[in-house]
């Protein structure tokens, strides 16, 4: 094998979540040609990975054309690839690797269109119990055996920090600010804690003399302006003002980030930041399965006995709690 694709066309934590495997596998085969198959939204992730040697990027998760399946079929013959495993598989992507004539196609067993696939891993995700990472491993070691494991990491470029510095300036944030990063949407990734229990949880915060930068996608930004409005002393709302490497050099600079089980929180743990999840208690989108790897993460959850309302359940979490948590932290810092 010379040239493998790896597919993750989902989103930002669920890529962040199999990087690890893929620098493994580079760092197992270093004469492999290791390319990654990512939506254009999540690319400007990894430009500074070094164990990627090719980004080949779509507009998003899949294609819902036949006519743009078989195009990038025909861009996957062209790329001559020995082999493609998709550790988030799609219909149209599975089609396209098999007309595109690709010797080895490794991906879970489960699904109706698993015929696809020429090597098939009796692997189901949902209800295993495992965390997405150890997931992604088992998953890639049906074709590279004992791969070294890693946590989440993510390279922040001079001109990343060189962009989110500008921001903080702009806002009036200095290095000495006591400050931190509230990301409190998730873009249905998993149930919110409600906006008001984050509007309470920020107004304790700015009482203690801390900055509160709110960030959220451009998507989501009406609904997080309703509650932080513009204007505020203590409160930035950063929502849809923010690309990814801009939002990647910001959560690097931010002594802490409180966030739900979104992208931002994974961001935050790959690059060292300290994290606060708020997270549901349901075992297919906990901490169990989806929460941030790192040293530094501190999850509250409501118990599994909080019944199945989500959105109930999440109302459980205590503001108290969660401000006393992150008091603590800037008493100590």
């Amino acid at each position: 094998m010379k040239r493998i694709l790896l597919c993750r066309t989902d989103a930002v934590g669920d890529l962040i979540l199999t990087l690890p495997v893929v620098r493994s596998i580079k760092e197992q085969n270093p004469a492999l040609h290791v390319a990654l198959l990512v939506s254009r939204y999540t690319a400007p992730l990894l430009a500074a990975e070094p164990y990627i040697d090719e980004i080949v990027a779509i507009p998003g998760r899949g294609f819902n054309d036949m006519g743009l399946t078989a195009a990038f079929a025909r861009d996957l013959k062209r790329l001559q690839f020995d082999a493609i495993l998709y550790f988030y598989p799609r219909l149209s992507l599975a089609f396209a690797g098999w007309q595109a004539k690709i010797p080895t196609r490794i991906g879970t067993g489960r699904r109706a269109y698993s015929l696809l696939f020429n090597e098939r891993v009796n692997l189901h995700r949902r209800d295993s119990g495992k965390h997405e990472l150890e997931l992604n491993y088992e998953l890639a070691e049906s074709a590279f055996p004992r791969l070294v494991r890693h946590e989440p990491s993510l390279v922040v470029t001079d001109e990343e920090i060189r962009s989110a510095r500008e921001l903080l300036t702009k806002h009036g944030v200095a290095d000495s600010d006591r400050w931190l990063v509230v990301h409190p949407r998730s873009h249905g990734s998993s149930p919110n804690w409600p906006l008001e229990r984050y509007r309470e949880l920020t107004n304790s915060l700015i009482a203690e003399g801390i900055t509160v930068v709110i960030t959220g996608s451009a998507l989501e930004a009406d609904i997080i302006s309703a509650a932080f409005p513009g204007g505020e002393a203590g409160i930035i709302n950063l929502a849809g003002e923010t690309l990814l490497p801009e939002l990647k050099g910001l959560v690097s600079l931010a002594p802490l980030l409180i966030s739900g089980s979104t992208g931002p929180i994974h961001i935050a743990a790959a690059v060292g930041t300290e994290t606060v999840g708020i997270y549901p208690p349901q075992s297919s989108l906990s901490q169990a399965r989806w929460g941030p790897r790192g040293a530094k993460c501190k999850i509250f959850s409501p118990p599994e006995s909080a019944g199945k309302d989500p959105l109930k359940a999440m109302n459980l979490i205590q503001v108290e709690a969660v401000a006393d948590y992150v008091s603590d932290i800037y008493a100590h810092a």
